[in-house]
């Protein structure tokens, strides 16, 4: 059986992620990770540390950019503290009327969970059209400059035989 560790270091995480060190140092910074240094300035991860790189890593492969991913991550720490703090309570602290309440900020933290999922939803969906509206009109450019090779060719075609044919009437007479 795997034994949990405390900390992680940079090779170790690079490897486990298969992020290369400047990556994982860039995402630091992008995604505001609070990474842990040892005496001697050399950062440890956490396990956390470490699920949170391989959930961005996760969410990259699934054609998120760095912007929603953030969005998620933040979202995710919200949604976990609001959890840990309804969790925190013993079950003997709390009577019926706090347990209505819990209830009814579960079913409110779902609520607003659905409604990001389809936020995020929209915001890939309207991403994903701009760039298919710009791919369309790089390919129509495309297009347009093959055209223009085309008659330039055929132009420079025109000029050698016109040119071929002066030069010819000339030094045969």
């Amino acid at each position: 059986m795997e034994e949990k560790k405390n900390y992680y270091t940079f090779k170790e995480v690079c490897q486990l992620t298969g992020y290369k060190d400047s990556v994982i140092r860039y995402y630091e910074k992008e995604f505001e990770l609070n990474i842990q240094r040892d005496t001697k300035g050399r950062r440890i991860f956490s396990p956390n540390d470490l699920n949170i790189l391989l959930q961005i890593k996760n969410l990259q492969e699934k054609g998120l950019t760095n912007g929603q991913i953030k969005k998620i991550l933040m979202n995710q720490e919200t949604a976990i503290t609001s959890l840990d703090a309804v969790v925190a309570f013993n079950d003997n602290d709390i009577d019926e009327n706090d347990q209505d309440k819990i209830k009814l900020i579960e079913e409110k933290l779902n609520a607003i969970n659905q409604k990001l999922e389809e936020i995020d939803k929209n915001v890939f969906s309207k991403e994903r059209d701009i760039l298919i509206s710009e791919n369309m009109k790089l390919k129509m450019e495309l297009k347009q400059k093959c055209y223009e090779i085309i008659e330039l060719k055929e132009k420079l075609k025109y000029e050698k035989q016109t040119k071929k044919g002066i030069l010819s009437k000339l030094f045969r007479k």
